[in-house]
């Protein structure tokens, strides 16, 4: 409550609002509150009633809370009712497609409309990763576009350095392999290209979710 109000107080106030049963309860942990869905209510009609700019200013206070708790689905969530496209797309990337893979293909796309091109380009490093995304739901089109802005994020930034450069671009040979399967040549070459000019791991595949097994 106080990371989202900014209110010092409001620990005071929760536990005020507990002892006189005011359709809140303190679990058994010590640290979570259950709210009666009365009082969800009447807190989501008061929230509704504020200025838009309140709002907004509170929704990515929840995306910053969810973002520093890695709970990534609600941190984009909230950054998306917020408008701040930059802590989306970062929060995207931190993710690594992993969480976002549960979304719905439709629910992704329209968040990616409504995000300006130029914030995109900013992020060159959570295009990769929704690129993978769009290979994985078989939505090449949207995957080569992606691409696009990526290689155009690249060639309008020239004071980027060059092992970043490299690792952009070697990321970007790493995804265009996938549509090699059936080439296994044509794999290989990209993959080589890929290994020549990369220093790091690849952001949008770990071993952290699923689709690597954990190799």
């Amino acid at each position: 409550v106080r990371c989202i109000t900014g209110d010092d107080g409001a620990g005071q106030i929760l536990s005020q609002l507990t002892e006189q049963n005011a359709f809140i309860k303190c679990l058994s942990d010590g640290v979570t509150y259950r709210f009666h869905h009365m009082m969800k209510e009447c807190a989501r009609q008061r929230f509704l009633a504020m200025k838009p700019e309140r709002r907004k200013h509170c929704w990515e206070r929840y995306g910053f809370w969810y973002e520093e708790h890695r709970q990534y689905l609600h941190a984009m969530n909230a950054y998306r009712k917020s408008e701040n496209y930059d802590a989306l797309l970062r929060v995207v990337c931190a993710d690594a497609g992993i969480l976002l893979s549960s979304l719905s293909p439709a629910e992704v796309l329209a968040a990616l409309a409504e995000c300006p091109v130029t914030i995109l380009k900013a992020h060159p490093a959570a295009l990769l990763v929704l690129m993978r995304s769009m290979f994985n739901w078989r939505n090449i089109p949207k995957m080569m576009e992606l691409k696009g802005l990526l290689l155009a994020a690249v060639a309008e930034h020239p004071e980027l350095p060059e092992e970043e450069r490299g690792n952009l671009l070697g990321e970007c040979d790493l995804m265009m392999s996938f549509l090699c399967y059936n080439d296994i040549s044509a794999m290989s070459r990209l993959h080589r290209s890929a290994s020549a000019q990369m220093s790091r791991p690849a952001i949008s595949i770990q071993n952290s979710g699923g689709w690597t097994f954990g190799s």
